[in-house]
């Protein structure tokens, strides 16, 4: 078997050759020969190569746990023992005295994220980058990683029964930072992180700014949060998925799912210090996995695909071969080198893990308008409205987006003709702002309404909410612009405007740094 990959080098371009480009397809792999310093940051070139990736080390493809063995059980990290915690605590430590030549390292576990997160590798046969986010391929890789790094844990210990813990902040009991990674004496203690949001200072998952509003008030908003980025913005594949990231420059796509951008980059953002300059080391993407938290939060995000897909009865499951021959490679808790697949990861008892049940309380949260719906529509739809509207914002229409896009300095409403058929039930009206470019390197979020009027009442616990764009930048070596989808055929709905002819979208800034974002455009589209 190794002969055969020694000779698949050979013929490589770079080395680590795979013959799916062979049979047609264009599924994304990385040539780990090409290794290269990326971009932490735009003023941060950092350096997260392995020892002597210059030269292929032979791999062996994955293969599945016996499944004779025990399932491990991922439980919540608040909920997790005494006699857990001093396993984990033990492990832990033991990983972070590994020297850095070992793969099973913590350097070297964290430093995997930094590889993939900032296209420091390029593609197998491709002079074109590796990059797992804003793409189809974020929910599979993080699983991945997760993966190998649980088994690895376990091994130290020797624990075939090891789980990590799900950090699970879409529960009332989950919302504020786990007590275990706040204990200054464990190995899941980490200084890099915003003091201000330590325990009992409940989490916002659609985080911009930290604000005074009670737990209650805060957990009614991340509940229709939940809802909207779960279920009703969510139901269509490419919505939750993220865009078709194919191989080679014509495959490459920039539009995350809905999830990935909340609350995956706002937790992201909220744990991460305010005293470093990307909000290191959760807030930016090449120093995120060096806190042990990551891997609770990104548990959690690995369970929540699981339920999404429960929800919708797996008929939303991605069939592509593209994505199911897309690979990468990781080293397992016995040091091999893995050639693992999307298509061996979509079946987690397969796997060898499960996750505790936990209730579901945003699951039926169908937030109800701020707004008579039949009012506002009146309202949006008389010049003398449409002056006043101009007082809390610009206003234009779709059509008059200069070339080179408007600038997200202020709000912005726009009237964008709204696509309705009686013949196409099972379509998903979808709002697309296009064109989104992102420039600087301070963390981004504007937040995405439909048929606005109350200025006053500006939250996604609303129906006018329609979505939000949280942005980490300098997560990849090229920056190209930027979709966001918005799924919007249930809010449309709710808000008695499914069969209009036009509908007003707001752009709404939330950070100052969204002087530095153009918009191309805003228009709507059908999902089928």
């Amino acid at each position: 078997m190794i002969l055969d990959k020694l000779e698949g080098w050979s013929l490589g371009k770079n080395g680590f050759t795979d013959d799916s480009n062979k049979r047609g397809l264009k599924a994304v792999g990385p040539n780990l020969t090409t290794c290269h310093p990326s971009y932490g940051r735009t003023d941060l070139l950092v350096n997260c190569c392995p020892p002597g990736f210059q030269s292929p080390a032979p791999f062996v493809d994955f293969q599945f746990p016996d499944p004779q063995s025990p399932l491990r059980i991922r439980r919540p990290a608040h909920a997790v023992d005494a006699n857990f915690l001093a396993k984990y605590d033990k492990a832990l430590s033991i990983m972070k005295s590994l020297p850095h030549d070992d793969p099973r390292s913590f350097s070297r576990q964290a430093n995997l994220h930094c590889l993939f997160c900032t296209g420091a590798y390029d593609q197998q046969n491709y002079n074109a980058p590796v990059n797992i986010h804003r793409t189809w391929l974020f929910f599979p890789w993080h699983r991945m990683m997760i993966y190998f790094h649980e088994r690895i844990i376990g091994s130290l210990i020797g624990d075939e029964t090891f789980a990590l813990p799900f950090w699970a902040w879409d529960i009332p009991e989950g919302m504020v930072m786990p007590d275990m990674y706040t204990d200054k004496s464990s190995s899941f203690f980490h200084t890099q992180r915003d003091a201000s949001h330590l325990p009992p200072n409940t989490a916002d998952l659609n985080y911009v700014s930290d604000t005074n509003i009670s737990r209650e008030d805060q957990l009614d908003i991340n509940f229709s949060f939940m809802y909207n980025q779960m279920v009703s913005g969510a139901r269509k594949t490419e919505l939750f998925m993220g865009c078709k990231y194919k191989a080679g420059t014509e495959g490459y796509c920039d539009e995350p799912g809905t999830i990935e951008l909340a609350p995956h980059n706002t937790l992201h953002t909220w744990v991460g210090s305010s005293l470093n300059p990307g909000r290191e080391d959760m807030g930016k993407f090449y120093s995120a996995a060096r806190d042990p938290i990551f891997y609770a939060h990104h548990s959690n995000i690995d369970r929540l695909w699981e339920v999404w897909r429960e929800v919708n009865k797996h008929q939303l499951d991605i069939t592509d071969p593209d994505w199911l021959e897309s690979f990468f490679f990781f080293y397992d808790e016995n040091l091999r080198l893995v050639k693992v697949k999307v298509s061996d990861v979509l079946d987690i008892i397969k796997l060898g893990y499960s996750y505790e049940q936990v209730h579901r309380p945003w699951l039926n949260k169908r937030p109800e308008p701020s707004f008579p719906p039949k009012l506002a529509r009146q309202m949006l739809n008389t010049k003398e409205n449409e002056n006043k509207l101009q007082m809390l914002s610009t206003h234009f229409s779709s059509s008059d987006f200069e070339p080179h896009g408007r600038a997200l300095d202020a709000s912005l409403t726009v009237k964008v003709r709204n696509h309705w058929s009686k013949k196409e039930k099972e379509e998903e009206k979808v709002i697309v702002v296009h064109g989104i470019e992102v420039k600087g390197d301070a963390y981004v979020k504007f937040e995405v309404y439909v048929n606005l009027v109350n200025g006053s009442k500006i939250s996604p616990k609303f129906r006018e909410f329609a979505g939000t764009f949280a942005h980490i930048p300098g997560a990849g070596a090229r920056r190209r612009k930027i979709e966001l989808k918005l799924g919007v055929s249930e809010l449309l709905e709710d808000l008695e405007a499914e069969q209009d002819e036009s509908i007003w979208v707001t752009l709404l800034p939330r950070t100052p740094s969204c002087s530095n974002v153009t918009i191309g455009g805003v228009l709507m589209e059908c999902i089928k």
